[in-house]
């Protein structure tokens, strides 16, 4: 047993098929086949079941894969440890988040990092609010950005405010208004976004008792905007969703106004390597210094 055979049989899991692990990992299939096999006979376990559609882990398997998981972290915890007595020269660090965040902070917050830890690598995560929230806890990631707070279980810091807005055709008469009022959107036809604001928008809708006219469901932010553009629909996104589009369409405050909390967070201090812990100190470092300049500006 080593711990390459350890992230081999993580990979083929998360992946769900022996190619795609094996090409992360730059093995060879038969390779990565080979580490699994022998694994298992050294256990006398079998822990994958593989198939056409795939592979899955068998009953005993998913009885032993937190253990592997806790295994693999104390041994990047160690690796990273020891990079910290030498200099903090290697390392990686995995980062649960989703679209927002990864196109307007995470390219400033890892260029930040870098200029100090030139050799960290990154490992980023896609994933929704409650698939980063459990891959924070089972420890597929090391830090993840979250609906603030989140779970309990959680050690997390607030890092801003994003305001949720309704969003129009810049041709479309609503496109003028200084507020919308959040009760008239029933009457307006509706393109509902599944990504990384889902829960805020629904409560949003839930406390002011709207339903709305849903016409369209897409969880790709991009094509929401194009859509509207076209004057397909209205939508409610973040203020932070919108940063970076150039597109014919008008960002409108509701009325009452809505906004999402976003987090960081991360299992606790203690359970992090010395690179993640000087990363979750960056972001927060980051988000501050970015938001307070561009009050100043």
């Amino acid at each position: 047993m080593n711990i390459t055979q350890y992230e081999a049989l993580v990979r083929a899991v998360e992946s769900g098929t022996m190619t795609e692990a094996a090409r992360e990992l730059g093995y060879s299939q038969s390779g990565l086949t080979r580490a699994l096999n022998s694994l298992e006979q050294e256990w006398g376990v079998k822990l994958l079941l593989r198939g056409r559609s795939g592979v899955r882990l068998t009953a005993e398997g998913q009885l032993l894969m937190p253990l592997i998981r806790t295994v693999m972290n104390d041994q990047l915890r160690l690796n990273e440890r020891i990079d910290e007595i030498t200099g903090l020269r290697e390392g990686l660090i995995r980062v649960g988040t989703f679209n927002s965040v990864s196109a307007q902070w995470l390219p400033g917050i890892i260029k930040q990092f870098r200029k100090e830890y030139p050799g960290i690598r990154f490992e980023l995560l896609h994933g929704t609010d409650e698939q980063i929230n459990a891959w924070i806890l089972d420890g597929r990631v090391d830090v993840g950005f979250i609906a603030y707070p989140g779970a309990p279980e959680l050690d997390s810091d607030f890092l801003y405010r994003d305001p949720i807005v309704s969003i129009f055709a810049d041709s479309d008469p609503h496109a003028k208004l200084s507020t919308f009022p959040i009760a008239e959107l029933p009457r307006l036809p509706y393109i509902a976004l599944y990504e990384g604001v889902e829960d805020e928008i629904t409560a949003i809708l839930a406390q002011n008792r709207i339903q709305p006219d849903t016409k369209f469901m897409e969880s790709d932010d991009h094509a929401v905007i194009a859509m509207v553009e076209q004057g397909l629909g209205t939508s409610l996104m973040s203020m932070m969703m919108l940063q970076g589009f150039d597109r014919r369409i008008t960002a409108v405050p509701l009325d009452p106004p809505g906004h999402r909390d976003l987090g960081v967070a991360c299992r606790g201090r203690q359970y992090l390597s010395a690179a993640a812990r000087k990363f979750y100190d960056c972001i927060c470092d980051w988000v501050r210094n970015e938001y307070a300049a561009r009050t100043v500006r």
